[in-house]
């Protein structure tokens, strides 16, 4: 129970970070629920494909689905956190968006309520 607990609270860091960066918060936190599921059943088949011991793998099951489940969403968090919105200019600290003054995050390169990205001048109309 503990542990689908850390899920949710994980998937939903991960979709706030995929939203200030300009990501899509429903596909990240899809991925990160799926993987979490698929992925340690892939690495499983995995190794028993490259040769590992299947008694071996067996025995160990329990150690592999969390070992390879925790990669996964430590993987997709840094990704989520570093490497979206990377084209975008990035702000020093929190800042607040010259279109709608909503006051975002360190980490958002966009505007979380008007998706605006930072540094992007309001447009005179």
């Amino acid at each position: 129970m503990f542990e689908i607990a850390l899920l949710i609270a994980a998937t939903a860091g991960i979709a706030g970070f995929a939203r200030g960066r300009g990501g899509r918060p429903w596909l990240w936190g899809t991925l990160t629920v799926t993987g979490y599921f698929l992925v340690p059943f892939l690495v499983t088949l995995m190794a028993v494909g490259f040769g590992a011991d299947p008694k071996g793998v067996k025995e160990n099951a329990q150690l592999w689905f969390f070992v390879s489940a925790i990669a996964w969403v430590a993987v997709l968090a840094f990704c989520a956190r570093f490497l979206l919105g990377r084209g975008y200019t990035k702000p020093d600290g929190m800042w607040s968006c010259a279109n709608c003054k909503y006051l975002n995050k360190q980490y958002a390169v966009i505007c979380e309520a008007c998706q605006r990205p930072y540094g992007k001048p309001a447009s005179s109309a």
